[in-house]
């Protein structure tokens, strides 16, 4: 009897918490200064050792010890062999299998594969067991090896910025240095045949070839048959946990099950294993991609015990689980999605309860409240951080759509066998998921308008917000202060005024790796050019910027380094209007964007030459190209001479030497004092003739922060020079300048810079 009071006694439930927490903390940290991978068994080894002291000695230290040693013994473990360096800078060889199938990025197709050897040179690499692989292609999926295939090719393992211990990217040129050892086969061919079957299912109909689309990823783990748009606006709504198998979804299938077999009277025990089998499968058949299996291992692992009669606590538990899991694989502590599963599982199981305590609704009704609003809190500053947006309403949003996840999980599961066995039997699951489906676009596209930006948190702030999570999900009796002090920390960042550009006008290149993204702000007005290449960059610079509305998205053209931010943006922030070439009309790639500005209500707005607009408060004129211009390409780039504050500014895309010399011939009014050099500085553009036509006094080069090719190009450095004008490299620093209607201009530095704008002397 004593042996059992003292198992139920809190305490034990704090020392697990206290370890787990230790090793999450250790291991996190470690994943930035990650100790030799020869210390792995020594730390293992002393951290076992704390263990048996702290059974024995029965203090909280030993237990906090052991967490953190286990947490430094996982990192030293999970630790980049240090060939990887090398290795990234030079072609390895390598032997893998394909998971899931190929979704489209910026450059080709990636997919998820299973490393099985790696060499550089004639070293074997030390390699994770999965990664992403990426390869350049120009063409269709069609040539790609389907899922199950196992291949063998040429590759660099690149190594991603932020912690050490991330996994590298394995990035194949061309699919011609690819070469198939075998066909498809394995449980990876048999999800392919089950996504093959659910698009047969689906017919020529277009909502239920959405529908097949997303049972195939709430099933099979396979996301390429939805589509950006629908995760776009359900990632704005805070739904965009619906829409990837996840704890949510290993939960609910077990719980169907659960309720399913009690309600036909099978005993609990019995039931417990039928649920621990069912989420075994699930998770194999969702390819057994990372959120699932740890979801399915937290859930096998808690079902076990209770059949074998063990005494669980759930909040221990479940912090034992996430340190488990955090030491299993070190590198997930670094990764949204495993930080919003365990921020908000813990948050759920912490304080849904005491929440719903507190709430004056009966019983059921504020439950179905609390868990909604807790996770909303745990996850505003999580997701806010990772993906630049807050979604205010997310917690209604997600008390309407509860329900309809029920639905759409339990019609998924229906619809893959159902589909295998024959596509009529597919058809009523179908089309219960393609309602559900509408529903869920209804209640996104309700919520989207209020999405706000979230600035990205300093340094100093996202370690007060984590230390503050962890006091909140500790057991003390004043935790909830640093909930309070937690979310409320959170709102007022988000919240908080921003600021006006520095003089009458400013021009500032965004911070974003590649392609041109510029801000033009003046008289009260933003209008961003461009949207650089990388989906969220932009939108997380005007984050940081506090800029939460734009006059106007003016694209110059259709390049992916120009418009690759540009949706995110429209999804995100109130735009005014969406400013195109005429030239640029029928671009298909333009299609998603012109897509989200309607669902926003944004408006379109098509210029040519000889056209004049109104951005806000800024004035522009379109001097290229004309209407039914034949030119395509970089020189159907737009071109404005922009005015503001008394100056003008020389927007021009990527135009190159024709478009230049049609400009020139034109006698078309190109004198500014301000240039954004055309094509990133190339030596295919900024020709003497128009360069002299514009006359700057200051030149910026938009070439991204870092640049895959070297511009400025040394001939046009010199020419710019040779003008006089200041040329200013945004990969040198050089990203912002502003002025007034004085005559004088400020070059962003660590002391501004003064330049001053008189007319030159005509010659």
């Amino acid at each position: 009897m004593a042996t059992a009071r003292r198992l139920d006694t809190p305490a034990v439930g704090t020392e697990l918490v206290a370890m787990a927490a230790s090793a999450v903390v250790a291991a996190l940290v470690c994943c930035w200064f990650p100790p030799a991978h020869g210390w792995g068994w020594a730390l293992a080894g002393i951290s076992a050792v704390a263990g048996w002291l702290g059974l024995w000695r029965a203090r909280r230290g030993w237990w906090v010890a052991c967490g953190v040693l286990a947490g430094g013994a996982a990192a030293a473990f999970a630790v980049p062999d240090p060939a990887l360096e090398g290795a990234a800078r030079r072609t390895v060889r390598f032997e893998a299998t394909v998971r899931d199938g190929w979704t489209p990025t910026a450059f080709g197709w990636r997919t998820r594969v299973r490393l099985h050897e790696a060499t550089a040179g004639e070293r074997a690499v030390r390699h994770p067991r999965e990664l992403t692989l990426t390869i350049g292609t120009s063409g269709g999926v069609a040539g790609l090896p389907p899922a199950g295939s196992r291949i063998a090719g040429l590759g660099e393992l690149r190594l991603l910025d932020g912690p050490t211990i991330r996994r590298p990217v394995l990035n194949v040129k061309s699919p011609l240095v690819l070469r198939q050892r075998h066909g498809a086969a394995g449980l990876d061919a048999a999800r392919d045949a089950g996504v093959a079957a659910l698009l047969r299912a689906g017919g020529v109909d277009p909502g239920r070839i959405r529908a097949a689309g997303l049972a195939a990823a709430l099933v099979l783990g396979r996301r390429e048959g939805l589509s950006e748009g629908e995760v776009g606006a359900l990632r704005s709504a805070g739904l965009a946990h619906l829409l990837a198998v996840s704890g949510l979804h290993v939960g609910l299938v077990a719980g169907l099950v659960w309720f399913g077999l009690r309600l036909i009277g099978v005993r609990p025990g019995t039931a417990r294993w039928v649920v621990l089998v069912t989420v075994g499968l699930f998770a194999l058949g969702a390819g057994m991609a990372p959120p699932v299996r740890r979801a399915a291992t937290a859930a096998i692992i808690y079902l076990a015990a209770r059949q074998l009669g063990r005494p669980l606590e759930v909040f221990p538990t479940v912090w034992g689980v996430v340190a488990l899991l955090a030491l299993m694989e070190p590198h997930v502590l670094v990764e949204p999605g495993f930080q919003l599963s365990a921020g908000v599982t813990l948050a759920l199981v912490r304080w849904s309860g005491p929440l719903a305590s507190h709430l004056p609704f009966p019983r059921g009704l504020a439950a179905a409240v609390a868990v909604p609003v807790v996770a909303q809190a745990a996850a505003f500053p999580i997701a806010g951080a990772h993906f630049g947006s807050a979604a205010p309403l997310a917690v209604l949003s997600n008390l309407v759509a509860a329900p309809v996840a029920v639905v759409l999980v339990a019609a998924s599961v229906a619809a893959v066998p159902a589909a295998l066995l024959g596509p009529s039997l597919a058809a009523p699951p179908l089309a219960l998921i393609a309602v559900a489906q509408r529903l869920l676009a209804g209640v996104a596209g309700a919520t989207e308008a209020a999405v706000r930006s979230f600035p990205p948190l300093p340094a100093s702030l996202a370690l007060l917000l984590f230390v503050l999570g962890l006091a909140a999900l500790a057991r003390w009796r004043r935790a909830f202060i640093a909930v309070l002090v937690g979310v409320t920390a959170s709102v007022v960042w988000v919240v908080a005024g921003g600021r006006g550009p520095a003089g009458e006008a400013e021009v500032r290149l965004l911070p974003v790796r590649e392609g041109m993204a510029m801000l033009l702000c003046s008289g009260g007005s933003s209008v961003l050019v461009d949207a650089g290449r990388h989906p969220l960059e932009a939108l997380r610079a005007l984050a940081a910027l506090r800029v939460r509305d734009l006059d106007a998205l003016v694209l110059t053209h259709a390049d992916e380094d120009h418009v690759g931010g540009a949706e995110a943006i429209l999804g995100r922030l109130r735009v005014g209007a969406l400013v195109l070439s005429r030239a640029a009309e029928d671009e298909p790639s333009l299609a998603p964007l012109r897509r989200m500005a309607r669902r926003r209500a944004v408006r379109e707005s098509w210029v040519a030459a000889g056209h004049g607009v109104r951005l806000g408060s800024i004035r522009a004129d379109v001097i290229w190209p004309p209407q039914g211009t034949s030119l395509r390409g970089n020189d159907s780039s737009l071109v404005l001479r922009v005015h503001m504050a008394g100056a003008q500014m020389l927007v021009t895309g990527d135009i190159e030497r024709l478009a230049e010399a049609h400009l020139v011939a034109s006698r078309a009014p190109l004198g500014a004092q301000f240039l954004q050099v055309p094509h990133h500085g190339s030596r295919t553009s900024s020709t003497p003739a128009f360069l002299s036509a514009v006359s700057p006094r200051i030149a910026l080069v938009p070439t991204g922060e870092r640049p895959r090719w070297s511009h400025p190009s040394p001939e046009v450095a010199a020419r710019v020079r040779a003008i006089p004008a200041l040329l200013l490299a945004q990969r040198d620093g050089h990203a912002r300048i502003w002025w007034d209607s004085g005559g004088a201009a400020w070059v962003g530095a660590a002391r501004p810079v003064r330049v001053y704008l008189a007319p030159r002397e005509a010659p």
